[in-house]
């Protein structure tokens, strides 16, 4: 008995490997530059010695091909980091939402121009807090929108809606703390906790509450991708992390990818660790609460099974292979190893840079970002001097992970670790995705 647990854990372990070894090849056969690749070995190595962070994965592909994908440092305590680890890439989880949503959009069961209230009526009659000037009565005003809230202000962040989280990025901004305090009075939460709640339960609370803004007339970071979730349940008629799953991760062969870890692989998801990027590097708790703003996050409901809250925006468990195949899929306008996911039509209408208007995608990025369907996207190169090409697009999540895309070269690299708070990664994701870019060899 023993004997056949061997065997069969090591033709296991064979088949999870089998998958990105296929896929891997000399970085000169792919126009990259094995010396030039392993300036990236040298400044993940400096950042884990400085206790920056625990542990990372990093994956440079180009044309179809992995050419770079190296795990370094640990995943928890006595763990190391492994290229099949499995991150909470929490932010990353919007793009995945953003094409299940085109996927219904190509079924011809929605049109993005669709008001949102055509599915969930909880956003008919929505209104807008105007914020009333000094010695007013009162602190601000209701107005009657001008447009509902469509399906594409959803997947552009154009809606009105804003997330908790990131009101501190507006202390100054008029109306921002009554929006603040509508949001807790309702019970809204990010989406990053586990609620025993359904998905739609506070989408409907949202739905009743006042917008920040016009719908169309602002961009700003928010929970629209938590009410698409819940919109793909409605149009669907499947649970959302099903639908997905059907829709995405299985003709994908993303085969580590959920929305609630399975219990027998638990032992690979990777802990969350704390720095304050100069030599202080702790372990989140198991039951610690992480505070940022007004969010409080919990990493380990990535495993209680008990949750019924189903994230958009940020609920989606994976590894570096697998959300490399979903960027090559997109990258190669929709279609991956023989299957279609969308058409090449749509995925161009995802990385148009006009949805969002006048207004930068600039939470992440400074000017010369827009924001198309589910992700930034490089408009210029007058604003982002560093690196890139005009077309690129990308996007992170909180625990310090990101993807970038890169058509004209065909060129996809995928950063993952577990560290928190965030923003200390910036500069890093910077410099990598300069390494990545001067590899270039052809």
């Amino acid at each position: 008995m023993k004997r056949f647990a061997v065997i069969f854990m090591i033709g296991f372990v064979s088949l999870c490997a089998e998958g990105w070894e296929e896929k891997q090849v000399a970085p000169e056969s792919v126009g990259l530059s094995t010396q030039r690749l392993e300036n990236i070995d040298n400044i993940i190595d400096r950042h884990i010695e400085e206790k920056k962070m625990a542990g990372a994965v990093v994956l440079v592909a180009r044309h179809g091909k992995i050419a770079y994908f190296k795990a370094t440092g640990k995943a928890d305590e006595g763990k190391p980091m492994e290229r099949d680890t499995i991150m909470r890439v929490m932010s990353m989880s919007k793009p995945i939402t953003s094409v299940a949503t085109m996927i219904l959009y190509e079924q011809g069961k929605l049109l993005l121009s669709d008001p949102v209230s055509k599915y969930i009526p909880e956003f008919k009659n929505q209104k807008v807090l105007v914020p009333q000037p000094k010695g007013s009565p009162y602190p601000y005003k209701l107005v009657p929108v001008q447009r509902e809230v469509t399906v594409r202000d959803l997947l552009a962040h154009t809606s009105g809606i804003m997330y908790l989280s990131y009101a501190g990025l507006y202390p100054n901004q008029p109306g921002r703390k009554d929006m603040l305090n509508l949001y807790k009075e309702a019970q809204i939460n990010d989406g990053y906790c586990r609620s025993d709640e359904e998905i739609g339960d506070m989408v409907k609370r949202l739905g009743r509450l006042p917008l920040t803004a016009q719908p169309g007339e602002l961009w700003e970071y928010g929970l629209n991708s938590d009410v698409l979730g819940y919109l793909i349940e409605v149009v669907s008629g499947m649970k959302f992390d099903r639908f997905v799953y059907e829709n995405v991760f299985k003709p994908l062969k993303m085969d580590d990818s959920y929305f609630i870890i399975p219990k027998e692989k638990v032992r690979r998801l990777a802990a969350v660790y704390k720095s304050d990027w100069k030599g202080s590097l702790e372990r989140v708790g198991e039951h610690e609460m992480l505070l940022s703003n007004e969010l409080a996050m919990c990493p380990y409901d990535a495993y209680e099974t008990s949750g019924k809250y189903l994230s958009g925006g940020g609920g989606v468990l994976t590894t570096a292979y697998d959300y490399f195949r979903f960027s090559q899929m997109l990258l190669n306008k929709g279609e991956l190893d023989g299957v279609r996911l969308l058409s090449r039509k749509t995925v161009e209408l995802m990385t148009a840079t006009n949805h969002s208007g006048q207004y930068y995608a600039d939470y992440l990025h400074d000017k010369g970002w827009k924001f198309g369907l589910g992700f930034a996207i490089q408009q210029d190169r007058e604003h982002n001097v560093d690196a890139g090409d005009v077309g690129v697009f990308e996007w992170a999540g909180l625990y310090s992970t990101r993807f970038s895309v890169d058509p004209k070269e065909e060129k996809i690299t995928i950063f993952l670790s577990q560290t928190t708070p965030f923003g200390h990664h910036f500069d890093l994701w910077d410099k990598l995705e300069v390494l990545s870019a001067s590899a270039i060899s052809d």
